[in-house]
């Protein structure tokens, strides 16, 4: 008879024709990561059983040997670097910066510029290589800056439909405080607040933000008044922002044959002015949206000629004059102020887009492409009847022949679509070219009866963080702000 304190073993009990106990369900694997020590390590461990527990057995080697071979330590070091490339080059950009502060080694792999090569190649290679793209509302509501990188968070963009993007909301847009958004270039954002006049750069995915210095200080009789406001910025071979400028002009009220205005340089940290002898006489569009920029050179809308031109980085300075296309609709754009035309690049083609603004018109749409930079020269590309124009949407299909249309924004990527906001049925539709089809793009959610390209701007979201090259002698306090930012990415990330 067995001793009532020794335990019977389970096959024991079932030759006896007891009952037999169920098998144990297997160990449960634990993976654990300590970061208290100074080399980090991944420890993967599998909990004895409760047999092993109340029958422990010293004398067996066996016991021990099972406990060693499920029981182990790895140091995150042992990685070879090109297998801990492949799997972060994988992992979303958000995760990617948060793991820069797991270890040095991570860090310094991440920040390595072969890094950013390697991820733009396995990103351009995949099947989702298209940006993230969003037309942005250019005026945010809010009382400081921070709330206003707040709204350019990556999530709001996450979505694969096309949206216009409002950053604040209905309520908001009655308060005072006011931010707008000026231009974009390689990643990096142009904002400023309105009254007191304050200039911000920002990297919308990293957060980090400068403020730009004060304006050259005039002459006690002589207060001017700036506006259009643009930004170019250049990259070197590994696509990082190297340098950028932000140019101003000086609003006058009258004809002149001069183009006055400021220069910002992160190169020297410094305003400077210029005046630029122009070929002819010049009235700058008061209510343009802001410069656009082609091939690195600034260019603004002007009555009766088309763009006065700059290029920031060019010695000596100078610019010239480009015409419009000669067969535009003038009297229509002197009439609005060039509110049914529309002239930007698209994927490294200057181009111009013009809707007729009233039914009777026999063109509907018509648009150019500036095929000859150097001498001016416009090619037509299509005139469209709205007889042509056919929609899959049956309201839309009813008002194709009398609806009121306005340009907004080419597609960053797509030749082929127009985005135009379409002032009966308050929506953003898309013209697709080839087949001369328009469809309902999104519904708008905000206050869109002044939405024009004059006040949205196209956004493209980096694949890669653009680091803000920050000026030297920065003013007060700045450049200590920026370094806390840096220290804070990877938490705020």
């Amino acid at each position: 008879m067995a001793d009532s304190t020794t335990p019977i073993h389970p096959t024991t009990a079932a030759a006896a024709g007891g009952h037999r106990n169920p098998p144990p369900p297997p160990p449960r694997r634990l993976l654990t990561y300590s970061r208290k020590r100074k080399n980090p390590q991944f420890q993967a461990t599998i909990p004895p059983t409760e047999e092993q527990l109340t029958n422990p057995n010293p004398k067996s080697s066996i016991t021990d040997l099972v406990l060693l071979a499920n029981s182990f330590t790895y140091d995150l070091h042992n990685l070879p670097d090109s297998l801990l490339l492949e799997i972060l080059s994988r992992l979303p950009l958000k995760s990617i910066f948060r793991f820069k502060c797991v270890c040095k080694q991570w860090r310094t792999l991440i920040s390595q510029p072969s890094f950013c090569r390697f991820y733009f190649d396995l990103k351009s290679n995949s099947s989702s290589s298209v940006m993230p793209f969003r037309i942005l509302y250019r005026y945010v509501y809010v009382s400081k800056f921070k709330d206003v990188l707040d709204r350019f968070r990556p999530d709001s963009y996450n979505s694969s439909e096309f949206s216009v993007l409002f950053l604040s909301s209905f309520e908001e847009q009655q308060q005072s405080d006011q931010f707008k958004v000026l231009a974009v270039s390689n990643g990096l954002i142009l904002c400023c607040l309105l009254g007191p006049l304050v200039y911000y750069i920002c990297d919308p995915v990293t957060r980090q933000w400068i403020t730009l210095p004060r304006g050259r200080e005039m002459s006690p009789n002589r207060h001017p008044i700036f506006f259009g406001e643009g930004m170019v910025s250049r990259v070197n071979e590994d696509r990082v922002v190297t340098s950028y400028v932000v140019v101003r002009v000086e609003l006058l009220s009258s004809v002149s044959s001069y183009l006055n205005l400021e220069m910002f340089s992160s190169e020297t940290g410094k305003w400077s002015d210029y005046r630029l002898q122009c070929p002819d006489p010049i009235v700058l569009l008061k209510r343009g949206g802001g410069p656009i920029s082609f091939g690195g050179v600034l260019h603004w809308f002007v009555y009766d000629h088309g763009m006065v031109a700059f290029d920031p980085y060019e010695d000596p300075k100078r610019c010239r004059i480009i015409g419009f296309p000669a067969e535009r609709d003038a009297e229509s754009e002197y009439r609005h102020d060039g509110l049914y035309r529309l002239c930007d690049e698209c994927r490294g083609r200057l181009r111009f887009f013009e809707v007729a603004p009233e039914p009777v018109s026999f063109y509907v749409f018509r648009m150019w492409e500036l095929r000859d930079y150097e001498n001016g020269k416009w090619v037509s590309e299509f005139k469209v009847t709205r007889s042509d124009l056919s929609s899959s949407d049956p309201e839309l299909t009813g008002w194709l022949t009398e609806a009121t249309f306005l340009p907004l924004s080419f597609h960053p990527f797509d030749l082929d679509i127009v985005y135009l906001r379409c002032v009966e049925l308050g929506c953003i539709v898309s013209y697709h070219i080839r087949d001369k089809r328009v469809e309902v793009a999104c519904e708008t959610v905000g206050v869109v009866e002044d939405l024009s390209w004059r006040v949205v701007v196209p956004f493209v979201v980096p694949r890669w963080p653009t680091p803000v090259p920050i000026p030297p002698n920065p003013r007060r306090g700045a450049k200590s702000k920026l370094a806390n930012r840096h220290r804070r990415i990877c938490q705020r990330f």
